[in-house]
């Protein structure tokens, strides 16, 4: 009732590439893909800007777009591969 498994020479050397390549590239650290994604340290959080530019309605860090709707902040989803950048008004 056992049946065995025949893997052909094609695929039995790609099975093992994948096997043998990919452990290598999950033990890279996270820091290293993600070490541009960092704010500058001088920086003001979403709060603190709202806070010092009370008539700004939309405001941008390079990713995400914001708005101040109803004294709370809503921000659409990051764009891929950006850079943060300092929050900038582009709506007072």
């Amino acid at each position: 009732m056992s049946q065995s498994l025949r893997i052909d020479g094609f695929l039995a050397r790609h099975v093992m590439r994948v096997v043998l390549l990919l452990p290598p590239f999950f033990a890279l650290p996270p820091s290293i893909a993600w070490a541009e994604d960092k704010v500058p340290d001088n920086a003001a959080t979403m709060a603190e800007f709202v806070r010092d530019h009370p008539s700004c309605i939309d405001f941008t860090d390079g990713c995400s777009v914001c708005t101040v709707a109803d004294g709370k902040i809503v921000c659409s989803a990051p764009r891929i591969q950006c850079q943060v950048k300092e929050l900038t008004c582009t709506r007072p």
